[in-house]
């Protein structure tokens, strides 16, 4: 059963020791700092505070550094990318050309003129003919006599 204003109870089955009283504090027990202690932590959080600063602006400094040369290097490849589209066409054209150039009409006109080539009349082209022992000789293993 409770009783108002009773003390909770402490210890073992009630029975045991009263909780210590705390001692109190008062504004003449606060800490004294040292003026030399203040100094130090003032100038402590000075050299803090500038090693952040010149952190803060070495890395700065070395993501300027970068992104510089990212955006150098991509002018790079577009200078190179148009010069490999460049030497792409150049390509095509010469394969045209050569294609033109191997063309049976423009070689005989290119004999005529250039050359002064003139085609032989079929009656001056003569063929040997093979005799019977060289043909069986030369005559390939799937003809059949």
């Amino acid at each position: 059963m409770a009783v108002i204003g009773a003390r909770p109870v402490t210890g073992l089955g009630g029975i045991g020791r009263r909780p210590r009283p705390r001692p109190v504090r008062g504004p003449h027990r606060q800490r004294v700092r040292h003026v030399g202690a203040l100094r130090q932590r003032r100038q402590a959080s000075v050299a803090g505070l500038l090693a952040t600063i010149v952190a803060a602006a070495g890395l700065a400094f070395f993501y300027l550094s970068q992104s510089s040369h990212v955006a150098a290097v991509g002018y790079q490849i577009d200078g190179l990318q148009a010069r490999i589209a460049a030497l792409r066409a150049e390509e095509q054209q010469l394969v045209l050309q050569i294609g033109a150039a191997r063309a049976p009409s423009e070689v005989l006109n290119k004999a005529a003129t250039d050359l002064q080539l003139v085609p032989l009349p079929q009656s001056a082209v003569t063929f040997a003919i093979p005799s019977s022992g060289a043909a069986s000789a030369n005559s390939s293993p799937d003809t059949t006599h």
